[in-house]
């Protein structure tokens, strides 16, 4: 019997000769990077912004200090492309901003009138 030592997955048992499926290659880390990846593109895409380049790369330990095993890689940007995503994400906080100030005013509660008369004793 072989063992296969992997990080976080435990320890799988093989018996010499056992055949393997797609998921003996699978990497719960690359996994986890992907879908955390996945998340930011759908969130920014709902504010018209897209990363062409983004995707995932594994982190080299031998020549920094991140402890993650993956990055999620948001590409190159000119100078240009990164104005006209800056642009889009500000007019939507705006237009967000404007929203929260209309609700806020819209929920307080309206000062009561001053009433007028005497005091009673």
């Amino acid at each position: 019997m072989t063992e296969n030592h992997c990080k976080k997955r435990g320890r799988i048992s093989l018996n010499v000769g056992d055949d393997v499926g797609p998921e003996y290659f699978d990497d719960a880390d690359r996994i986890e990077a992907v879908s955390a990846g996945v998340q930011l593109v759908n969130a920014l895409r709902r504010f018209d912004v897209d990363f062409d380049d983004i995707g995932v790369s594994r982190v080299c330990h031998t020549c920094t200090v991140i402890e993650d095993p993956y990055l999620v890689v948001l590409g190159n940007l000119r100078p240009a492309e990164a104005l006209k995503m800056a642009m889009k994400i500000d007019e939507y906080a705006v237009e967000f901003q404007r929203m929260s100030e209309e609700i806020k005013s819209l929920s307080q509660p309206k000062p009561k009138e001053a009433s007028v008369g005497r005091l009673e004793r």
